[in-house]
């Protein structure tokens, strides 16, 4: 099944394993279906929300690994560029139909549209934001409207995330995520939201006219 929780992808990048490819890109016919993630617990001391049009790339770094991953939306229109700049770059569109795009090769599948396809990919919310509970929220700066949090990982006393969340565009931009053994707090890895923009131009949507069609596999 194509991974519809990119947060698996940023576990796996702090574990030095981030092997996109290795995931079947397209759904099992034999899911029925996997809804947005749940929003927020009440506990977090702002809401974030995707907007409506936007694009970004989000940046997952892990000591010297760097992966990079390009998100756009549309309304129901979505993008999603997995191991951008890299020679395994490739991509899904929803649009009128799901495309699934290679770049090395520049060929494309594609598939009919499902009534509930957009519902199969998480928004930039979700993808931010850690799946763990988090407790004990710490605002420790503020500029403007950008606000830094430490906030302790499922209330244990090993680990703890630290949290940037601009107000201006209702998204979190940046989290750090730390180890703690004793007075040694060591960076495991963190996930930036770069290149922020609330447009997404039509063609992100469309095929490349340089692509040819390629019939999927059985």
């Amino acid at each position: 099944m194509f991974l519809s929780n990119p947060v698996k992808i940023f576990h796996a990048a702090c574990c030095l394993s981030i092997v996109f490819a290795g995931c079947s890109l397209w759904r099992s016919s034999e899911n029925p279906g996997v809804t947005f993630a749940s929003p927020p617990k009440s506990e977090y001391p702002f809401v974030a929300r995707e907007p409506e049009v936007f694009q970004a790339e989000l940046v997952v770094r892990s000591g010297e690994t760097e992966r990079r991953m390009f998100i756009a939306r549309s309304g129901e229109k979505r993008r999603i560029d997995y191991d951008v700049g890299s020679e395994d770059q490739h991509s899904v569109i929803i649009a009128d139909k799901e495309y699934l795009l290679f770049f090395k090769r520049r060929v494309f599948e594609e598939r009919d549209m499902s009534s509930n396809a957009a519902a199969f990919y998480e928004p930039l919310t979700a993808q931010m934001l850690s799946t763990r509970d988090y407790a004990n929220f710490e605002e420790v700066s503020r500029s403007g409207s950008v606000i830094q949090y430490i906030a302790r990982i499922n209330d244990s006393s090993n680990s703890e995330a630290m949290i940037v969340f601009d107000e201006a565009i209702g998204l979190p931009i940046k989290q750090e995520f730390y180890s703690i053994e004793g007075e040694e707090r060591k960076l495991q890895y963190s996930v930036s939201l770069e290149g922020f923009r609330t447009e997404a131009d039509s063609e992100l949507f469309a095929v490349p006219k340089n692509f040819r069609r390629q019939e999927r596999a059985k």
